[in-house]
């Protein structure tokens, strides 16, 4: 067996790969960017034959308005229909499977260049629901998954919870044993694991007993953009206007609001640019009581400009992690529509998504049977940790816990890459000492 390994945080919104050797410490891969994580995005050019781009280089040439296919939060189909369905890619069917094989590959590229070696053992990272209430769909996902490692070259391939993984990563530098939460927030998922944590538990090889126990609902970072978007950026094109009125036989409703919808979910933008929609788009422009309003979609969609919109969307949740409110002007569009956008109008969007977030917290802490109050560590990792109604939500829960927010983006490729160096190499050494031993 080989004496490296790595983890892969394959994440909604953005993914890290991490490598540990026999005798070191796990080391994030870095990236072009100079980062050690990457954007879960990939574009393929228009050009027939050319290699796909990924990462942040993706995110430049769809920015930079190149010709070709977008795509981004590639996870989410996973355990979904749209995994045996595909897509097309420019004129070109494709299964999801081939996309999210050539993703994963190419992390595995890049740290092998990097290790100098190749490199056939991983612990791929999974959240603890990849499909809410299903767990068909959810094994059938982890499924999938394994079948994109083993295509890529991987022959030794296990799972870990994300946030256990984020665990592991903080647990190195404990100096005595503590009662821990990890609450991972990423793009597509929120988890929560109740885990003890210390420097005499970190070399066991069962943590079997440690964890007391883990949650999670389907809701993430890219949930919280479409809330955001829903409800100050997609007024603007048309959403909560009327339409009809045309003769006197017509009765004045509401637009039809499943394009907005759709076009607000970072995973199905794609599936808005073909002309059965760019018409029926159309024929609510010839209803609508707020032509000008509908106007921008029916631009949106003929420009392929919705991704355009949700990094837009996504920037302004972030700068309002920490400003109270933004105008934002939306130049890619004709008339240039600007979108104002508060904190507060923020929050109230994720009000449900808030709601169900909490619920998943306390159903981690009756299955734990715990006190809240005996919590003495929140480890926050993912993005949407930022945000400060998220934050407030987690000291409401745990009073008494100090909130550790160290690597929040990082933590659990690194965890992985120490749960992969205990499973792929300590754990058989420990084995062949036994055996020997019995030899003996």
């Amino acid at each position: 067996m080989s004496k490296i390994s790595c983890g892969i945080d394959f994440g909604t919104t953005n993914s890290a790969i991490s490598v540990v050797k026999t005798g070191q410490s796990p080391e994030l891969v870095p990236f072009s960017n100079g980062k050690n994580t990457m954007p879960t995005a990939i574009f393929y050019p228009a050009e027939r034959g050319a290699y796909p781009i990924f990462g942040d280089a993706a995110v430049k040439a769809y920015i930079d308005g190149e010709r070709g296919r977008f795509m981004r939060s590639m996870k989410r189909v996973l355990g979904s229909n749209l995994m045996s369905t595909g897509t097309r890619i420019n004129d070109t069917m494709m299964r999801f499977e081939h996309i999210l094989s050539q993703f994963v590959g190419n992390l595995k590229k890049q740290a092998e260049v990097y290790a100098g070696e190749p490199i056939d053992s991983v612990i791929m990272g999974r959240p603890v629901h990849f499909r809410d209430g299903d767990l068909i769909g959810d094994q059938r996902a982890e499924n999938e998954l394994r079948r994109v490692a083993n295509l890529v070259g991987f022959r030794n391939i296990e799972f870990q919870f994300e946030p256990i993984a984020a665990a592991y990563a903080h647990e190195v530098k404990l100096q005595r044993e503590q009662l821990a939460c990890v609450v991972d927030i990423g793009g597509g998922t929120s988890d929560f694991t109740i885990i003890k944590i210390g420097p005499k538990l970190k070399n066991k090889l069962d943590r079997t007993d440690d964890i007391l126990a883990s949650t999670g609902v389907r809701i993430g970072g890219n949930d919280f953009d479409k809330d955001l978007c829903l409800k100050c950026f997609m007024p603007e094109f048309g959403l909560g206007t009327l339409g009809g009125g045309k003769s006197k036989y017509d009765k004045i409703l509401p637009l039809a609001t499943m394009p907005y919808h759709t076009l607000a979910e970072w995973s199905s933008v794609n599936s808005m640019y073909v002309p059965k929609e760019i018409n029926f788009a159309k024929k609510m422009l010839y209803n609508a009581q707020e032509p000008e309003k509908v106007k921008r979609l029916v631009e949106l969609l003929e420009k392929e400009s919705g991704h355009t919109l949700l990094s837009a969307v996504e920037q302004t949740k972030i700068q309002l992690t920490d400003r109270e409110h933004l105008e934002i002007s939306l130049n890619f569009i004709s008339d240039t529509p600007k979108i104002r956008a508060t904190k507060n109008e923020f929050e109230q969007s994720m009000e449900r998504d808030i709601v169900a977030i909490s619920e998943s917290v306390n159903e981690c802490i009756t299955q734990a049977q715990i006190s809240p109050k005996d919590i003495q560590m929140v480890i926050l990792t993912g993005g949407s940790t930022e945000i400060p109604a998220i934050q407030k939500k987690m000291i409401e829960h745990f009073p008494n816990a100090a909130l550790s927010q160290e690597n929040k983006l990082s933590s659990v490729g690194i965890g992985l890459a120490y749960d992969s160096r205990r499973r792929f190499y300590e754990n058989v050494t420990s084995l062949n000492k036994i055996i020997n031993g019995g030899r003996q």
